[in-house]
């Protein structure tokens, strides 16, 4: 009889056990409601204990325009995620990457059971124009990270995102960009590994 070992959750093998039938109220919240503001509030009321004085309209997934607009007059990085495209029925955000852009700019990795499979959506801010490759597939079992990181930057391309923003600066690349998952507790420091050895390859001096 074999003994499996387990798959450390910082490992690019790491598979989480299921994304769906989870209802602790802080994943429903945090793979639900789409902007990064409300995300911050609510969390931050979660970890007080304060979270029924949040107003139930904060808890939507998706605000409507008078409500995003309101957000945006605070500053316009709190109406990051709120453009985002609508949760479907039984879909939850399995990963986010946010960057420091004047409007707080989000773009997610959905994914909702459909028969035996599961599907996954990418998502942006911009009905889909900054994505560039497949933003969508199937699969039978969750992602591994190395999957999910795979898929996530051939849809959109973290590190010319980078480059465009701070040429040949690892430190401001590294303060651009922030990344959030419920399901995977390493997708952001995955990342940000990846840019720094990216950079390293770049920008090395040529032996002589």
């Amino acid at each position: 009889m074999t003994t499996q070992v387990a798959v450390p959750a910082s490992s690019m093998a790491y598979r989480p056990r299921d994304y769906f039938g989870r209802y602790d109220l802080e994943t429903d919240l945090m793979t639900r409601v789409q902007g990064t503001f409300r995300r911050k509030l609510l969390r931050e009321a979660l970890e007080s204990g304060n979270i029924d004085q949040v107003p139930p309209s904060a808890r939507e997934s998706a605000l409507d325009e008078v409500s995003r607009q309101m957000i945006g007059r605070i500053h316009p990085s709190c109406m990051g995620g709120e453009y985002l495209p609508k949760v479907k029925i039984d879909e939850v955000e399995i990963a986010r990457i946010s960057i420091q852009s004047t409007t707080g700019d989000v773009v997610c990795l959905y994914a909702r059971p459909v028969g035996r499979r599961i599907a996954y959506r990418m998502a942006d801010e911009y009905e889909g124009s900054t994505l560039e490759g497949k933003s969508t597939r199937t699969s039978l079992r969750p992602l591994t990270m190395g999957e999910l990181m795979a898929f996530f930057l051939a849809s959109w391309n973290l590190f010319i995102c980078l480059d465009w923003n701070y040429e040949n600066d690892l430190k401001g690349k590294l303060a651009f960009f922030s990344a959030e998952s419920e399901y995977y507790p390493f997708f952001e420091d995955a990342l940000r590994e990846q840019v720094v050895q990216r950079e390293q390859q770049l920008y090395k001096e040529p032996q002589c």
